[in-house]
C-alpha cells in the first residue's frame, strides 16, 4: 500500500532533489564553481524535509527511507522524533522547543542553529562517515558552502516561519495555538512547496501533521475560512521582506 504521506508530489520532489544532488555534486567534482555546492546544499536539505514529513508516521519502511535522506546526511532521526514530534509540535514555543531562531544577530541565529545537531554518540556519527568522505573529495571552501546552504535553508525556510508569535492562552497544541506561534509562507506556489520542502505551508503542517505536501493547499485554504483571526500567511515580496528584515 503506498505511504499517503509520501504522496505523488513527494516522490517527485525526491525526485528533483536526488537529480539535483547527483548533478551538482558532480559539477562541483569537475569546476572550482560556487553555484553547484550551493545546489547540493539545497539538495541535502531538500531530503532532510522528506525525512521530516515521514517521521510523523514513524512505521519501520519511513524510519528506513529517513535513515538514507536524515541520518546518513545530517542528523539522527530518533534524536529528531525526540526534539521534533515530542518537544516542538506537542510544545510548540515551550522550554524545551529548540527549533526557532534565536539571537539579537545573524551570528547569534547561526551559533544557536548548532544545538540542534549536537551530541549523538558515536554510532550515529558512524552512519556519517559515507557522507564525509564523499564531501572530502571536494575543495574546502565546496564543503563550507554546502552546509552554508543547509543552515541557511533550516533558519529561513524553516524556522523563519516561527517568526512574530502571538501571545495567547490556548491550549498547547491546539489549532489557534500553532497558528498564533507559526505562519506560511506562499502557500498557493507549487515551486515555493518545492524549494521549501514543502515547510513553506508550516502553520497547516502544525495543524495537521502527517497531511501530504500535495493537499496542505487546501488544508491551508480551509485554515484561513475557519480561522480568519488566527491563521496568518504571506503572499507578497513585500511581507517576505519585512519578515525576514523584522524576524
Amino acid at each position: 500500500m503506498v505511504n499517503n504521506i509520501m504522496d505523488t508530489t513527494t516522490m517527485i520532489h525526491t525526485l528533483i532533489y536526488t537529480t539535483t544532488a547527483i548533478s551538482s555534486y558532480y559539477l562541483s567534482l569537475q569546476s572550482q564553481s560556487y553555484l553547484t555546492p550551493v545546489l547540493f546544499g539545497w539538495s541535502i536539505y531538500g531530503f532532510t524535509t522528506v525525512a521530516h514529513d515521514l517521521l510523523h508516521k514513524p512505521t519501520k519502511r519511513n524510519k528506513m527511507i529517513s535513515f538514507l535522506c536524515m541520518d546518513a546526511l545530517l542528523i539522527n532521526s530518533d534524536y529528531w522524533i525526540q526534539y521534533h514530534n515530542k518537544y516542538h509540535h506537542t510544545d510548540l514555543d515551550g522550554d524545551n522547543d529548540i527549533m526557532k531562531l534565536k539571537g539579537n544577530t545573524l551570528l547569534e541565529e547561526w551559533y544557536n542553529l548548532l544545538e540542534i545537531c549536537k551530541g549523538g554518540n558515536l554510532t550515529e556519527h558512524i552512519y556519517l562517515l559515507p557522507f564525509y568522505c564523499v564531501l572530502y573529495q571536494l575543495r574546502w571552501y565546496q564543503i563550507i558552502e554546502i552546509y552554508m546552504t543547509i543552515f541557511f535553508c533550516l533558519a529561513y525556510f524553516t524556522y523563519i516561519t516561527h517568526s512574530h508569535p502571538v501571545k495567547n492562552n490556548y491550549k498547547k497544541n491546539s489549532i489557534e495555538h500553532n497558528l498564533c506561534h507559526t505562519l506560511d509562507i506562499f502557500p498557493e506556489s507549487k515551486f515555493i512547496n518545492l524549494l521549501f520542502g514543502g515547510i513553506n505551508c508550516h502553520a497547516t503542517h502544525h495543524c495537521y501533521p502527517t497531511c501530504p505536501r500535495s493537499k496542505l493547499y487546501k488544508k491551508s485554504r480551509y485554515l484561513a475560512l475557519m480561522y480568519p483571526k488566527h491563521y496568518r500567511s504571506i503572499h507578497t515580496f513585500k511581507q517576505l521582506v519585512n519578515l525576514y528584515k523584522d524576524r
